[in-house]
């Protein structure tokens, strides 16, 4: 039985939903680091790399989504004129496969 990536088990909802969550994960961790963290050093390396993995996922979050919407353009086109394959458009959150449910 081949393996599954947990990213590729994922549908469109839990992507939007977690990396929101992460996102906001990525902010309290910058502002305990600024609270409790005296070196400054330490602060500027330890904010940066938080900062930059909020913007990565704010990023990729933004993708998925745009992903989506083209799909369902193409789900609307496709009942219009003649249907395409549904592979087409593969959406993709840090390089892996996203399951997408259009039915909701």
């Amino acid at each position: 039985m081949p393996s599954q990536s947990i990213v590729q088990a994922l549908e469109l909802g839990q992507v939007e939903n977690g990396s929101l969550i992460a996102i906001g994960v990525c902010v309290v961790a910058v502002l305990l680091v600024l609270k409790f963290i005296s070196s400054i050093i330490t602060r500027i390396v330890l904010s940066v790399i938080f900062a930059g993995l909020g913007v990565a996922l704010f990023s990729q979050r933004a993708s998925v989504v745009d992903c989506a919407a083209k799909l369902k353009d193409q789900a609307v086109l496709a009942v219009a004129e003649e249907p395409s394959p549904a592979n087409d458009v593969t959406c993709t959150f840090f390089g892996q496969d996203v399951t997408l449910d259009m039915a909701k």
